[in-house]
């Protein structure tokens, strides 16, 4: 993997015992929410929760922390079917407004209270509804915005730059973004983070039952391969794509996508993910325009850098973006 002179010391980032394994540091990282629960709980009480709706009619809730005399905002996207206060959405916000950026964290379809607002499914292309919203709430000329996902979130932000909004975005940064949904769901060992991300899936079919009529999931409760539900789904909701085998080759991180990115791009990936295998970033090594950044550590979104549980991937997006 080609870095930055400046970014060697990245790779020698060792978490304290017992965070650098891959699923201790993923799934403890969840801690972070009580442990800075009360360096945050003044940041959380003053977010004004906004709903952005699309021309087609799709609706977005945003969280904004507006900050005194700033001059750069940073967009902010959570993970698979994740939300707004999940641990890392909840560092960035602390880390980014204290150092004077105004925050927007957006909640993409069914993530998080979206998920009451759209009787549509999500699916991979909905990135353009968040460039549509981005679109929108980057209207001043005077002030620099830029743009951090997270997961599923990062592949968003990435295909986000490739987009004519884009332009409009300093830098994108995303961190342990899918870059191959189809290669990592059948690279995934794990039975625990395959039926976590199914089942988040199911929480959203079961929502969905409950409160619109337009479509029956039960028929989804089922099965468990997450490859199946997307087969069967897919003429429903994308009909263009004749087999899932397209579909995923459709939002996949490709060289071509970031060679034509509108904006800077830096991807921060471990090495260790237990859920974004690190091969998949092969195929991005030596791209121009691309700061690829790779940690031995990290996990999945983990990244725990002391036992106060502080997020060292942000850190380094941080320095990212303030370049």
């Amino acid at each position: 993997m080609i870095l930055k002179d400046s970014y060697n010391k990245y790779l020698k980032y060792r978490p304290p015992f017992p965070f650098s394994g891959a699923y201790t540091s993923t799934i403890l990282s969840k801690l972070r929410i009580p442990l800075h629960r009360n360096r945050i709980k003044h940041l959380i009480s003053k977010s004004r929760r906004e709903i952005f709706t699309s021309k087609k009619g799709f609706k977005l809730s945003l969280y904004i922390n507006d900050n005194d005399n700033f001059t750069k905002t940073l967009f902010v996207l959570p993970g698979y079917l994740s939300h707004h206060n999940t641990s890392y959405m909840q560092t960035a916000l602390e880390e980014f407004y204290k150092a004077g950026w105004n925050v927007i964290r957006i909640n993409p379809i069914d993530h998080g209270d979206s998920l009451s607002l759209n009787k549509e499914v999500f699916h991979a292309h909905h990135h353009k509804i968040v460039a549509e919203c981005i679109d929108q709430y980057s209207s001043n000329d005077d002030l620099e915005y830029s743009l951090l996902g997270f997961s599923f979130g990062g592949n968003f932000a990435i295909r986000i730059g490739a987009l004519e909004v884009g332009r409009k975005l300093q830098r994108v940064v995303g961190i342990c973004p899918m870059v191959d949904h189809d290669y990592s769901l059948d690279s995934m060992k794990s039975s625990f983070f395959k039926w976590y991300y199914r089942n988040k899936w199911l929480k959203t079919f079961k929502y969905k039952n409950n409160n619109w009529e337009d479509f029956d999931y039960s028929q989804f409760y089922r099965i468990k391969d997450f490859k199946e539900v997307t087969a069967r789904l897919l003429p429903n909701i994308l009909p263009e794509y004749k087999n899932i085998s397209d579909y995923f080759k459709s939002y996949k991180i490709t060289s071509e996508i970031i060679t034509l990115s509108n904006s800077k791009i830096s991807i921060i990936a471990a090495k260790n993910d237990p859920v974004v295998p690190i091969s998949t970033f092969s195929s991005l090594k030596h791209l121009q325009g691309l700061n690829l950044i790779i940690t031995d550590f990290g996990g999945h979104n983990g990244f725990i850098e002391n036992y106060r549980f502080d997020d060292y991937s942000i850190k380094i997006a941080m320095k990212e973006l303030m370049t």
